[in-house]
């Protein structure tokens, strides 16, 4: 389980590579304070992320690959999944 924080451009936990194996689930909960998508590559992930409503999406690891998940507008990486 991984939770982040987005205020403004500042992501808590910093920004940092998670590692999987092919098969492993990551569940992410993310909480922003301005209304924002969510995308998730290699994983096939885009979400609407609404200001101080946290959303949980569950990431499995398919492909082997390293990935960002970011954020668009303002566009952030979040951080990076290294699927091996």
């Amino acid at each position: 389980m991984r939770t982040v924080v987005v205020t403004g451009r500042k992501i808590s936990p910093p920004p940092e590579t998670v590692d999987l194996r092919v098969g492993q689930t990551l569940t992410l909960t993310l909480t922003v304070n301005h209304d924002d998508r969510l995308h998730a590559h290699g994983f096939d992930v885009e979400e609407k992320v609404t200001a101080g409503r946290p959303l949980t999406v569950a990431l499995t690891a398919e492909q082997p690959g390293v990935y960002e998940v970011e954020l668009h507008d303002p566009e952030l990486r979040l951080f990076e999944v290294a699927i091996r």
